[in-house]
């Protein structure tokens, strides 16, 4: 790892500090795919990939005393990240978590790609009429989707070989927020404090897979009450069919990916501490009342439960009905 920093204070209330780093990571763990003709079904875990992280990170802290009364802190921080899969021992690449009643994986590990990679189709509109359907053809004439029925989704040939197959899958967005950010503030007024505190992430995608393709009779998401029903009636949602046979919802593509940009207020708090005139008649040395709410509102174009979606066994992004976080209120007492 190299890792170059600075820290400095500027005009006495302004203090900053800037990290640069490359950090390579070597032999990292993952679960190794073996043939099925082994006779073993618990796939091993193997020291399979490598990858390299650049990133800059940035902290800002502004620190003012106005007067005996009055004091504010306010304190900032951004970090960027890009990453870079350089080794995988077996394969050119590995497949990462295979979506529900599909064939095709969600996400993809690829040497030279960056690490948490979406793959699948493109879209490129709905077909609106019979006659798009048939003028949809390769070079020799033949229908790229044959198929396909008006309401459908047109996948994009981005191998160029004249019919829409496995090989026309390409890289969808990042499910790693390659930029997080935070702000917090404190300030205090006499026997008044206030704290806030809010963070956020941005240049990631979602997958939303909240339905249970397995299950035919789940429930839709209220955005199918936009779909396909006529020409001209929608160019994003396809039109509902149990047969699925343009695999419109079976096959990974960015139809289930949605901006997973947000802003969240994960803290606010408003404290009031009664003076010590007031307390020590009674032998108590500090007494505190406050009111605080965690996840008070989140700013988000997500249409899923939350936006704050993590992950585990290298497998990040996908929201499969991830139980939101609550907003809270509390009332307290800090005591001594």
């Amino acid at each position: 790892q190299l890792h170059l920093g600075i820290d400095a204070t500027l005009f006495r209330d302004l203090s900053f500090t800037l990290d640069l780093y490359r950090k390579a990571t070597n032999d990292m763990l993952m679960v190794k795919q073996i043939p099925g003709y082994v006779g073993e079904s618990n796939n091993p875990w193997s020291n399979l990939a490598s990858m390299v992280n650049n990133g800059i990170e940035l902290n800002l802290t502004y620190n003012k005393q106005f007067s005996n009364d009055f004091t504010l802190t306010a304190t900032g921080n951004i970090a960027y990240n890009k990453s870079e899969v350089t080794k995988l021992s077996d394969n050119p690449y590995e497949s990462l978590a295979k979506m529900q009643a599909s064939n095709y994986e969600v996400e993809r590990l690829m040497v030279g790609k960056p690490f948490g990679m979406f793959w699948g189709f493109k879209t490129n509109g709905i077909f609106q009429t019979q006659a798009d359907v048939d003028s949809y053809v390769n070079k020799d004439g033949q229908k790229l989707q044959p198929n396909a029925k008006p309401g459908d989704f047109k996948w994009t040939d981005i191998d160029g070989d004249g019919s829409i197959t496995s090989a026309d899958r390409d890289n969808l967005g990042l499910a790693i927020p390659p930029v997080v950010f935070g702000l917090t503030l404190k300030a205090e007024y006499k026997n008044w404090d206030a704290t806030v505190f809010g963070q956020g992430v941005t240049g990631n995608k979602i997958c939303n897979q909240i339905r249970r393709l397995d299950v035919p009779t789940s429930n839709y998401l209220r955005s199918a009450l936009g779909r396909w029903v006529g020409p001209g009636t929608s160019n994003t949602y396809p039109r509902l069919t149990d047969a699925d046979t343009n695999g419109n919802f079976t096959n990974m593509s960015d139809f289930y990916l949605e901006d997973g940009t947000y802003f969240r207020l994960k803290t606010l708090q408003i404290g009031y501490t009664l003076p010590k005139s007031i307390i020590s008649k009674i032998s108590i040395e500090k007494l505190r009342v406050y009111a605080s709410s965690n996840n008070l509102f989140t700013l988000t174009k997500y249409t899923g439960y939350d936006p704050e979606i993590g992950g585990g066994a290298g497998i990040y992004g996908i929201d499969r009905a991830v139980y939101p976080q609550a907003r809270s209120f509390m009332l307290g007492v800090d005591l001594t």
